[in-house]
């Protein structure tokens, strides 16, 4: 066989080839735009994304598994944050229950005194004065009222009032110097000192109580007889006594201020809570 023969046979060979190739190629092609064809939006964007990555890798050579120590592949749209072991997050429960207090220590009556520093006849107030009663045979002492605010008081002849009714302590020293005032105008020399306040009660209802276990258990602090009187009396503190009912309803008396009450209140919550009825 002569050179040019063999030279022309290589040459139709060659471009067979060529040309075998490039149809195959274009079946691949016509495959691959088939199967884009028939995927979903979703997917579709996810293949995308994953080509790209791919590119992205192989351009700039970054190993992806020394980023991510798990190995594990990120699904676009999940949760960046790192996974806690496979096991289920639950919410932390507080190992105390929250305790809910329906109704604080409502201030029912304000007793306070003062002191005139002068003696009065009482007799002559009696007939000069409006809203009092005095019947000596009765009672030695005055009652006098006024509307605003809405309270009374108990005037000796030695010069002494007591004022009951108020709701805060401002509002019994405005009573008593009312009172004084209504004295000073009948002609009577009188100062105001020395004004205290006497007692603070305050009252409300919170839960039922089983007064028979708390008196087991506190009967240290505790008086309680329920054939006399159906309430127990527990003395929260110096001087303060809670009268507690079966139903939740308490009083609270023998306080000198608003503050006392609400420590009181502070201190005998958790205990009643221990011996509460369903």
């Amino acid at each position: 066989m002569d050179e040019s023969a063999l030279e022309r046979y290589f040459d139709n060979l060659i471009v067979n080839q060529d040309s075998l190739q490039v149809k195959v190629e274009e079946e691949e092609l016509n495959e691959e735009e088939l199967f884009l064809r028939l995927l979903p939006d979703e997917l579709l964007t996810l293949y995308e994304s994953s080509q790209g990555d791919t590119e992205n890798g192989n351009r700039t050579g970054v190993d992806h598994s020394s980023q991510d120590s798990t190995g594990q592949a990120k699904v676009p749209g999940a949760s960046s944050l790192p996974e806690l072991g496979g096991s289920c997050v639950r919410p932390v429960t507080p190992l105390m229950p929250v305790i809910h207090v329906t109704e604080l220590p409502q201030i029912q009556n304000v007793v306070s005194s003062v002191k005139l520093c002068c003696r009065l006849d009482l007799n002559f107030i009696a007939q000069n004065a409006w809203n009092v009663e005095y019947n000596p045979k009765s009672y030695k002492a005055l009652v006098m009222r006024i509307r605003e605010p809405r309270t009374t008081a108990v005037i000796y002849k030695s010069g002494n009032i007591v004022c009951t009714g108020a709701k805060s302590e401002d509002q019994s020293q405005v009573a008593t110097r009312r009172f004084a005032r209504k004295v000073q105008k009948l002609g009577f020399p009188v100062s105001f000192l020395d004004f205290k306040v006497q007692n603070v009660v305050a009252s409300c209802s919170i839960f039922p109580v089983s007064l028979e276990q708390l008196m087991l258990v506190h009967h240290q602090h505790c008086s309680y007889e329920p054939e006399l009187f159906p309430g127990l009396f527990y003395y929260v503190m110096p001087g303060i006594t809670v009268t507690i009912f079966a139903s939740g309803k308490m009083a609270f008396t023998g306080a000198k201020t608003v503050a006392d009450i609400y420590r009181a209140f502070e201190t005998i919550y958790p205990i009643l809570s221990r011996f509460r009825r369903p």
